[in-house]
């Protein structure tokens, strides 16, 4: 291990509604930065010029939390995908659970959060061999007639940084020895793994594609966060960030391709939104042959408030749709019979 780095700190996203009397926008709560203290890194990543910047503030909505840390980037992993170890015992061909398609059948139900502890969400508050137990009981209680459910860790891949980092691009890449502890303990419980981006001042693309040694493989999936893809003058937790159609689809398309050339199941491909113009030019976003494309609102409050948003995303029907769900931010959190009966049912239920 090498030397201590400055804390990251959580942006906590806010999630923006509709005022019923003027139809503009109003914050719903305020967010505080959390100082997130992780100590040490690999002996893979790179000097680091200078400590630290500055801890990044919250844009002014309610909505989910993610991780805005001050961490140099570790080097790229290797792209040969034998690196990555064994095909899941479902062979190369299947899903971990069995199948070739993940929509309509399966429901995902994930746990999200980084690798080194609970700031960043429920999946870091131990061990993944050890945070299983209580995923299993909780994705058990969403499996409803027809559709069983398939467990997924969400890890946080690519993690937005408050600092630039050598590359000056605002974020950085957790090391490759994590996904691979992730990826083992999900393959011992036939569970998913999901591999979410903010890419700060990056790109998706660019992003997604160095992940690809893991996404050869059938039981990864991909996930991309445009609140925190940011302008070449923007710092993360500062705004909330965007991304264009174009983009989400140069990424898809690379993922389609990607699943289409292996032979693969059904990959999912989450998108992240609680905002309209979190995704811009939406309409012309392409659904893909070979990929379960749905996006997920994961924005924090009431119930009322949630299903607004989530209405708002189910108003284009051509993709699935998920739901986040906060242990500790949302206010009378939903139970499977109250949030399965609303039309249309999320296809992925994410918890943090």
């Amino acid at each position: 291990m090498g030397r201590s780095w400055p804390p990251p700190v959580r942006g906590e996203r806010r999630f923006a509604r509709r005022s019923v009397r003027s139809g503009t926008r109003r914050v719903l709560a305020a967010a505080a930065v959390v100082l997130l203290a992780v100590a040490g890194c690999s002996s893979d990543l790179p000097p680091r010029a200078a400590p630290g910047g500055t801890p990044a503030s919250s844009p002014s909505a309610v909505g989910s939390t993610s991780a805005v840390a001050t961490r140099p980037t570790p080097t790229a992993p290797p792209t040969t995908p034998s690196a990555s170890g064994p095909a899941p015992a479902g062979g190369a061909s299947a899903l971990p659970r069995g199948d070739r398609t993940l929509l309509p059948k399966w429901r995902v139900v994930a746990y999200y959060g980084g690798p080194n502890g609970p700031a960043l969400g429920v999946l870091g508050s131990g061990p993944p061999d050890a945070v299983w137990p209580r995923l299993a009981k909780e994705a058990a209680r969403w499996a409803s007639r027809g559709h069983p459910v398939l467990p997924a860790y969400e890890l946080i891949a690519v993690v937005a940084s408050a600092g630039p980092g050598p590359d000056g691009k605002y974020r950085y890449r957790i090391d490759s020895a994590d996904i691979q502890r992730y990826l083992d303990s999900a393959r011992r419980h036939k569970a998913l793994l999901v591999l979410d981006i903010q890419p700060g001042r990056a790109d998706f693309v660019t992003e997604a594609k160095r992940l690809e040694r893991w996404l050869v493989f059938p039981d990864v999936a991909l996930a991309i966060d445009p609140e925190w893809r940011m302008g070449p003058h923007d710092v993360p937790g500062r705004r909330i960030g965007s991304v264009g159609a174009a983009e989400v689809n140069a990424v898809s398309g690379w993922l389609d391709g990607l699943t289409a050339k292996h032979k693969l199941p059904q990959k999912l491909l989450l998108v992240h939104q609680f905002t309209n113009g979190m995704v811009r030019g939406k309409p012309s976003v392409t659904p893909r042959k070979n990929l379960a494309m749905v996006f997920n609102m994961d924005g924090f409050g009431s119930q009322a408030d949630k299903l607004v948003k989530y209405r708002m995303l189910a108003a284009d029907k051509r993709f699935g749709l998920g739901f986040k769900l906060f242990y500790k931010q949302d206010i009378d959190l939903f139970t499977p019979p109250e949030l399965l009966a609303v039309h249309p049912a999320p296809a992925v239920l994410e918890f943090q």
